[in-house]
């Protein structure tokens, strides 16, 4: 009887999650998810607002936001359960989080807490840079920490290396340069003194020659105890074209006693956040929320039940404690 009555507790946000999973929202493309969740929150008996970017926000009493954002990357699996996970593309980047706000928004009749949902968190991340511009106060970003505070988010880099070589007949190796080989040796050099993952490797063709241009994107990530303008310089040193598509500082996440007492857990954010802009803005910010980011981005992302419905508990809580 416990575990029915446990299942029906949840179903409804279970029901939310899969509409949300369902709805195809990555970057570019948030409105059909934004309006969904509008209607929920009409629905709900709140007052949703739309900025002219599209982030989707809720007003209530306190200078406390809970923050999360409509897109994903593209689709990678469709939803499912298995009885205590649920998984699918979004579930918990950061759908999930959407649903433990939506849950707790329906079983309130009054907004201690604020609430905004933004777009393009995993392009460019215009939606959070427009929105704590525009707004003040605090803020818990919420992202898969499986219900721990962050105490910081770590750097980020992203950079394209481009090496040339030259092109012989593939008989005649030791007569040309591998543009593959220069690759591979930086990427052991590099990896001797940083953190980062090889996302892409392209170079050579089914042609029998010694491969003349090899691209590289790379993804770094380091603490503070990593000078990132000596890692910048050692990385535009090196025998190649190289091109950065991102590169942010690390920082460090601020208290908010209010989820605080909730959350006993601390942690380490390793991928870039909302919470940057929000942090560069002049916000005290930290991270929190369901799930676990190691599968999200993959066909493997899944979120625990269980965390969802304590996440919006949570949620509740505090917003009767801000009223």
């Amino acid at each position: 009887m416990v575990f029915y009555s446990a299942l029906l507790k949840i179903l409804p946000m279970i029901k939310i999650l899969e509409q949300l999973v369902n709805i195809d929202s990555p970057s570019g493309y948030e409105e059909r998810i934004r309006d969904y969740v509008s209607g929920l929150i009409k629905k709900y008996g709140f007052h949703p607002e739309i900025d002219n970017l599209g982030n989707l926000y809720v007003r209530g009493e306190s200078d406390l936001w809970f923050v999360t954002h409509l897109d994903t990357v593209e689709r990678k699996a469709d939803f499912r359960l298995d009885g205590e996970y649920a998984y699918g593309t979004g579930v918990a980047d950061a759908k999930g989080s959407m649903a433990s706000i939506l849950g707790a928004m329906e079983a309130t009749d009054r907004l201690g807490l604020n609430f905004a949902f933004l777009v393009d968190e995993e392009e460019g991340g215009s939606g959070s840079k427009h929105f704590s511009e525009n707004f003040s106060g605090r803020a818990v970003v919420m992202e898969p920490t499986n219900l721990s505070v962050a105490e910081k988010q770590l750097g980020s880099a992203e950079v394209v290396l481009k090496f040339y070589g030259k092109p012989v007949h593939g008989a005649y190796w030791n007569e040309g340069v591998n543009a593959i080989e220069k690759a591979i040796e930086a990427i052991i050099e590099l990896k001797s003194k940083y953190m980062f993952s090889v996302q892409e490797l392209k170079g050579g063709s089914n042609l029998y020659a010694i491969p003349d241009l090899c691209e590289v994107r790379l993804s770094f990530i380091f603490d503070f105890d990593v000078d990132m303008f000596e890692m910048r310089n050692e990385l535009e040193s090196l025998d190649a074209d190289v091109e950065f598509s991102e590169f942010y500082e690390p920082i460090r996440c601020d208290e908010i006693p209010e989820i605080e007492k909730y959350a006993g857990k601390r942690s380490v954010m390793h991928s870039w956040t909302d919470a940057y802009n929000f942090k560069k803005n002049g916000w005290k910010v930290t991270i929190w929320g369901p799930g676990n980011l190691v599968d999200c981005h993959t066909d493997r992302e899944r979120i625990k039940l269980d965390e969802i419905e304590k996440a919006a508990e949570i949620i509740l809580k505090i917003n009767e404690e801000v009223v």
